[in-house]
């Protein structure tokens, strides 16, 4: 049987309330080759300092910049891991709720 994981336990990146979407990032997953950072075109990621499980340094929404992020998903699919994600509010209410069940 395949476990679920809860959208709750990922954390965000960026809520962005007037946009109505929010960017997760999965840290233990990021392999911090940075292709997130070269790939968004608002130039709003950066490499943190913060390290995760993998013993990669993880990205974050540069400070001030959260409001210039378009949720146009490059970040996404750009990323060989798999673990940024951007998900509409209705999106993520679908989720959540599957993750319940």
């Amino acid at each position: 049987m395949r476990k679920i994981v809860s959208w709750s336990k990922i954390p965000k990146l960026l809520e962005n309330e007037e946009k109505n979407f929010s960017l997760f990032l999965n840290k233990n997953r990021c392999g911090g080759c940075e292709a997130c950072v070269y790939i968004c075109p608002t130039g709003i990621l950066e490499m943190g300092d913060e390290l995760n499980m993998r013993i990669s340094y993880i990205p974050r929404v540069k400070e001030g910049k959260a409001k210039y992020c378009t949720a146009c998903k490059r970040c996404e699919y750009g990323c060989p891991d798999w673990c940024i994600y951007i998900l509409q509010e209705s999106e993520n209410e679908n989720v959540a709720n599957k993750a319940k069940v």
